[in-house]
């Protein structure tokens, strides 16, 4: 492959590119005229050649006091009080940023008002999606809430904060050795034959028990409109 030999426009060194590359350096419109990144900076600052324009801004950090350069797309995303992580670090010991106050550059949720407490607080879009927005996150609330739609009334503050957190799955499923003993081979409610699985009759969230007597067997569909509409209505 044939080269191109170009003379740097700031230290007047030869240099040689491959004829493919210069070219479609040229075609873009950004032809090489420095024969290093170096050269290209020392270039810049002497104005021998203009560069792309910035779009941003340069700004000083609130604790050094130390100018840095910021693009749009950072300052629009919140980023443009502090010039590094120990800077931000140290303004967050020293209080000045407030953790309880919703970004307003981010500000995409809406305020919402807890159905137990009356509080106003933020919820971020994504969470009032999944229709996490009728309290305010304290366990009390949520205890409350929780009971009220069973029509229960709400526990004692001093209880609910002294009750450990509860487990995420429910350990009363029905052992192999359960399933494979008292399974049936048709569906109680439908009848049909294809995807069995062994319930309980009394759901556990009711009270129910992992006996014989309270195990069935159904199908999945009906397992599901059986949880819905009979286990919680």
């Amino acid at each position: 492959m044939t080269k191109v030999c170009t003379t740097c426009i700031n230290c007047g060194v030869d240099f040689y590119r491959f004829n493919s590359y210069h070219n479609q350096a040229v075609l873009r419109g950004s032809e090489v005229k420095c024969c290093s990144r170096k050269c290209q900076g020392e270039a810049q600052t002497k104005d021998l050649i203009t560069c792309k324009p910035r779009l941003g801004k340069n700004l000083a950090c609130e604790i050094c006091a130390t100018k840095f350069y910021r693009k749009q797309s950072m300052i629009s995303y919140g980023k443009s009080r502090f010039c590094s992580e120990p800077c931000r670090l140290k303004a967050h010991e020293n209080n000045l940023i407030d953790r309880t106050a919703p970004r307003p550059n981010r500000k995409i949720g809406a305020e919402i008002t807890c159905v137990i407490c009356h509080a106003q607080v933020y919820r971020k879009k994504s969470l009032i999606d999944k229709n996490v927005n009728k309290t305010c996150g304290k366990r009390f609330c949520i205890s409350a809430y929780g009971r009220s739609l069973w029509n229960l009334e709400p526990r004692d503050k001093d209880l609910v904060a002294k009750q450990k957190p509860q487990r995420k799955y429910r350990v009363h499923n029905f052992t192999a050795k359960q399933r494979a003993g008292w399974i049936d081979t048709q569906c109680g409610f439908c009848g049909t034959t294809l995807n069995l699985c062994l319930d309980h009759i009394l759901a556990v969230c009711r009270g129910g028990k992992n006996t014989a007597d309270n195990a069935q067997t159904l199908c999945q569909p009906c397992n599901n409109w059986k949880a819905k509409t009979i286990d919680r209505p």
